[in-house]
């Protein structure tokens, strides 16, 4: 039949919401008295001689989503929500079928995309009480095609996905491929009866194979779970089901990205059963436990495999479907990260123990989330043969030259109080090196390099951002606080992304590199103040050069442009360094050191100022001994 000839069918039927291809094909050839088969001939789709290929249920070209719309007397509209097409945007597995390939076989089930096996609810197939479905029964579901749905919300009650009579999954498949629906050429079936062949003794040669023909929608025993698991089960899927929804989307009170959120979901199932019993605390009752034990063990322990590998299709029984999801979903929780690496991280060590090469295989070219890989990622700071993670680059505002090389101090102590509180002990030293770290960590959020490649954008060397990899690594590394040390420095970096004006730390850097402080200037910062006479009359002025550096461009006195230069000119810097040092311990108790330090706060204010508006950085020293100059002072203090 040529397909431009095609005219529209004598009789058709509207389809029913949520209604699959198949199923509206099943109910129409039922009131027509036709096969599937060659009503979906009629209808322009793709048959074949023994199947009706099911990669149509996945979407269908504009010419043949238009033929079927005049055939059946229905809009375009209606012959979109036959196919899983509009269901690409929130389940991202359908997105990543390849839409141009025509024979894709059983790869459409692969990696949760699809059910190798058509699910059901008898009750649903029963239909309602209108005359319609009295007569045709009720609607195959397009949801039922997917592996994360398990449950049917209306009748509560677990899928069916085998028939009661002959025991078969529903499974369409003809050799190495797929079909609509089952023995298609045979016509006189109810949309809710078996298509299976009759189990039967080898039939005689050309003899046709008979359909089983029981009823699907018939009453059966519910599934053996409590009523407690059975809500569980339920709840879980109504939650599904609104991320399936577009239009629900708020009522998932998920603040991720909902994109990632099945990504992550499968992701985590599979890190279920590879680390299988691991995660068995992760399910409530010791039956649902079962249910996952009877899905992962087989696979596991299965002899004819070589090794771990990554099983790729979803559990076939809704049963042991529903726990795995449901123990996936109790592990990732809310996706905050600080608990979720506390639940996800044991099962991810154990996978890596069984197989190095799968665990990191499981989350390579995978659509999850950032906080699921920063959750699962083996990433050790305090060693430099880090695990790879692939680097998600953020859409922050600011620049790394806008991001201050030593994490400034109020931010510190507002945004890393929970790590502080967690930490056994904290140190001058240990607080300098997680406020340089804090700085490594924003810029690599920013341009996505490791921090060593981070370092000379922001001022420091390669070498310090390695020494403070190794230190932070004994301190948080063993305890698991990587993830609360990066969940705060989100909280800096969407600070600084917030405001409307950005210091360009850049700039200061490159305008104070040949900066100096005279020594009539030190004198001058220095006179008036009780103990430090002796400081006045000899002491080195690099002293006040170094610090009042490190306050213009919010970085350490280790790295001004003063120690470095005496560090390279073979000049034992320690005790400049020493010195330095001494103002920026904030345990300083003298006063002397205290009042010296707000007039160096002062002039270093001005001298960023200048920095700022591109005026002459040749600062005057006003006389600390004038009111005017105390009132600035305590300003300043």
């Amino acid at each position: 039949m040529i397909q431009s000839t095609l005219r529209p069918l004598a009789r058709s039927l509207d389809p029913l919401p949520g209604e699959s291809l198949a199923g509206f094909l099943l109910r129409l050839s039922y009131r027509m008295g036709s096969t599937p088969h060659r009503l979906a001939n009629l209808c322009g789709l793709t048959c074949r001689s023994d199947s009706i290929p099911q990669e149509q249920l996945r979407g269908l070209n504009p010419d043949a989503a238009e033929r079927l719309a005049r055939a059946a007397h229905l809009t375009l509209r209606e012959v979109r929500a036959l196919t899983l097409q509009g269901l690409t945007a929130t389940y991202p597995p359908l997105a990543k079928l390849r839409a141009d390939e025509v024979d894709i076989g059983s790869k459409s089930h692969i990696n949760w995309a699809t059910n190798p096996d058509s699910r059901y609810c008898p009750g649903c197939l029963r239909g309602d009480s209108t005359p319609v479905q009295q007569a045709f029964g009720g609607a195959w579901q397009l949801r039922w095609h997917l592996p994360v749905t398990f449950a049917c919300m209306q009748h509560s009650c677990l899928l069916e996905n085998t028939c009661p009579t002959c025991t078969q999954p529903l499974s369409g498949r003809v050799i190495r491929r797929y079909s609509l629906v089952q023995m298609p050429h045979v016509s006189g079936l109810h949309p809710g009866q078996c298509r299976n062949r009759a189990p039967s003794p080898p039939l005689k040669p050309r003899a046709r194979a008979a359909p089983c023909g029981a009823r699907l929608d018939a009453l059966r025993e519910a599934a053996a779970l409590s009523p407690l698991d059975m809500q569980r089960i339920l709840d879980l899927q109504h939650n599904l089901n609104l991320r399936l929804d577009p239009g629900q989307l708020h009522c998932t009170a998920d603040e991720q990205t909902p994109h990632t959120y099945f990504p992550d979901l499968i992701t985590t199932a599979r890190l279920i059963t590879l680390s299988w019993p691991k995660g068995a605390s992760l399910l409530p009752s010791t039956a649902l436990a079962d249910l996952v034990d009877e899905y992962a063990t087989p696979y596991m322990h299965d002899p004819s495999q070589r090794g771990v590998q990554i099983r790729r299709n979803a559990p076939r029984g809704t049963a042991h479907a529903s726990a795995l999801l449901l123990a996936s979903a109790t592990a990732l929780g809310d996706r905050d990260l600080v608990s979720l690496r506390e639940r996800i991280e044991p099962l991810a060590r154990e996978m890596h123990r069984r197989s190095k090469s799968v665990g990191d295989k499981l989350f390579k070219n995978n659509d999850v989330s950032a906080t699921l890989l920063r959750a699962t990622a083996q990433r050790v700071y305090g060693f430099q043969n880090r695990s790879t993670l692939r680097a998600v680059r953020n859409s922050y505002r600011f620049r790394t030259d806008e991001i201050p090389p030593l994490l400034p101090s109020d931010w510190f102590n507002e945004h890393f109080q929970p790590l502080l509180h967690r930490m056994p002990q904290m140190t001058t030293i240990l607080e300098r090196h997680l406020r340089w770290a804090g700085s490594l960590r924003l810029a690599e959020l920013v341009c996505g390099q490791p921090w060593h490649a981070c370092a000379e954008t922001l001022g420091i060397p390669q070498s310090s951002a390695r020494r403070t990899m190794n230190v932070l690594g004994k301190h948080l590394t063993t305890p698991g606080l990587w993830p609360v040390f990066e969940d705060a420095v989100d909280l800096v970096a969407r600070r600084l992304d917030g405001q409307n004006r950005r210091i360009d730390y850049a700039h200061r850097r490159r305008t104070t590199a040949d900066w100096r402080l005279s020594l009539a200037d030190w004198k001058t910062l220095c006179d008036g103040v009780p103990g430090l006479e002796q400081r006045q009359a000899t002491g080195d002025p690099r002293v006040g050069e170094a610090v009042i550096w490190c306050m213009v461009n919010e970085a350490s006195y280790l790295h001004s442009p003063t120690v470095t230069h005496r560090r390279s000119a073979s000049h034992s810097p320690h005790r400049l360094t020493e010195e330095a040092g001494l103002f920026a311990n904030r345990n300083q108790r003298r006063r002397s050191y205290a009042t010296l330090s707000r007039r160096l706060a002062a002039y270093a204010a001005r001298l960023a100022r200048a920095c700022d508006e591109g005026s002459d950085l040749r600062i005057e020293v006003p006389n600390w001994t004038t009111p005017d100059s105390v009132r600035q002072q305590d300003q300043v203090h």
